[in-house]
């Protein structure tokens, strides 16, 4: 695991035991609890564009985020990069590893500046004896991701890369009522939460640019007929039989 950079300025004790007070798992704690529970980690700081850790090493504790965004990411067998949730404040990730101590099953990526309270394995499993709603929050938690997991493989499944293109579209626009800035979400990012390349996710882009549903810039994504790209992204009850008939 890297070494995180840490600024002199550390998160002070009480903003931390406030803000995991804002953690749903941990809001009904008293106090002393939650100091006793921030105690036993340490808050680490990474740049953008830093990992934070890596899918198969060791370990690396459970992490809750306080500031910035991470990708949480998983390896395909040919080095292709899916991501598998967006992380943003305040929540848990690393769950699965903390939990059986085991290697990461993923990769977290900063995507931004990135604040974020670790508890190592060891220390996690003392604190669920004493408090056994933190381990019951982490199933919480851990059943989540997997129905998340579980939307993403039926979209492998039973979508093309282009009606997974415009459902990624979709989400990211808030159904069309925001546009896209490239500058946040570069095609490799796009293309990793549609599961595929970057080459084939610009084909597609293209594809849905040429059917007017979309404009689309080196600078942003636009959406310009919400309900026909849900209709491609196989999310309305219409076909979008004749939008495929000609792969």
């Amino acid at each position: 695991m890297p070494r995180p950079i840490t600024p002199a300025a550390m998160l002070d004790l009480p903003s931390l035991i406030t803000r995991l007070g804002g953690v749903s798992h941990f809001s009904h704690l008293s106090e002393v609890d939650r100091t006793r529970i921030v105690s036993a980690g340490q808050v680490h700081f990474y740049p953008a564009d830093s990992m934070i850790f890596e899918e198969g090493s060791d370990c690396a504790g459970l992490f809750v985020l306080f500031k910035g965004c991470v990708n949480l990411c998983k390896l395909g067998l040919q080095g292709q990069e899916t991501i598998i949730a967006v992380i943003k404040p305040i929540i848990m990730f690393n769950e699965v590893a903390v939990l059986d101590g085991g290697p990461n099953p993923l990769s977290a990526m900063a995507v931004e500046k990135c604040a974020s309270w670790r508890l190592s394995h060891e220390a996690f499993i003392s604190l669920a004896k004493n408090y056994p709603e933190v381990g019951t929050g982490l199933l919480r938690v851990l059943a989540s991701r997997f129905r998340a997991i579980l939307i993403q493989y039926e979209d492998l499944l039973s979508r093309p890369v282009c009606a997974r293109t415009a459902k990624v579209i979709l989400d990211l626009s808030k159904h069309g009522s925001l546009p896209i800035d490239r500058r946040d979400h570069s095609n490799q990012e796009l293309a990793a939460m549609a599961a595929t390349g970057p080459e084939v996710f610009s084909r597609a882009l293209k594809r849905l640019r040429e059917a007017n549903v979309i404009d689309c810039t080196r600078a942003e994504i636009r959406v310009r007929k919400p309900t026909r790209l849900a209709e491609i992204a196989l999310l309305s009850p219409e076909s979008a039989m004749e939008f495929y008939s000609d792969n």
